[in-house]
């Protein structure tokens, strides 16, 4: 019985714990510190951030968040890269994201986002979002868990990409499409690299640049592997 009752108790927590928080529709203009809403217009506030456990915003905007001061303006100076390398904690995320923006996602200064944004997202010195769905570009870094598009800065990252990189530096964990850059690194890449120095441990495509390492061999100029 104690067995049955404690089963019940978790089965109702759990049942809660995935009920959504109602959202409070605003419009046109709110904060998104404002938790549990539905922002239809224009987003504003002063600093993103990263949220600790159960602190997530459930905050949506549907159409351009601003936010004028955010931590991006700081990532450069981090002396390791936040994005996990590790697909375990990559596939399973501790909460959904505090934010989801469809439109615009602006941040002059740069933004430290725990969100998923469907359109465009654009820092000025460097940015990081759990999920694009769309075009990314700041100046000196551009960090996303998973991209699906064009992500562009001087340096960028993502444990999966899905499109284009274009870059100085890029990187991903998981590249599907286009890396353009004067050091393409895809661990696990399909599809073209295109630049100086071209690297990935798992590759299947076409390896364009001044030296080129897979699998299979390493060359300069032209480098492949069409086989799995």
């Amino acid at each position: 019985m104690k067995i049955i009752t404690l089963l019940l108790v978790a089965s109702t927590i759990a049942a809660n714990a995935q009920v959504p928080q109602k959202r409070t529709n605003r419009f046109p203009v709110g904060t998104f510190h404002q938790k549990n809403s539905n922002i239809n217009g224009l987003s504003v506030g002063l600093y993103s951030g990263y949220e600790g456990e159960n602190e997530g915003r459930n905050v949506h905007t549907n159409g351009i968040k601003l936010e004028p001061v955010g931590a991006g303006i700081i990532l450069p100076l981090l002396p390791h890269s936040p994005i996990s390398d590790v697909e375990s904690e990559f596939k399973i995320p501790a909460l959904p994201p505090s934010e989801r923006i469809n439109g615009f996602n602006l941040s002059p200064a740069g933004t430290t986002c725990d969100c998923n944004t469907n359109g465009v997202s654009a820092g000025f010195i460097g940015q990081m979002n759990r999920k694009v769905n769309g075009f990314s570009i700041s100046v000196v870094m551009n960090l996303t868990g998973q991209h699906n598009g064009a992500q562009m800065s001087v340096f960028n990252e993502s444990f999966v990409m899905n499109g284009l990189q274009m870059g100085f530096t890029n990187y991903s964990q998981k590249a599907r499409g286009i890396q353009f850059g004067f050091s393409n690194v895809g661990v696990s890449a399909r599809g073209l690299q295109i630049g100086v120095f071209n690297n990935s441990k798992n590759f299947k495509g076409l390896q364009v640049g001044l030296w080129n390492t897979n699998q299979k061999r390493k060359l300069p100029v032209l480098n492949w592997n069409f086989r799995g």
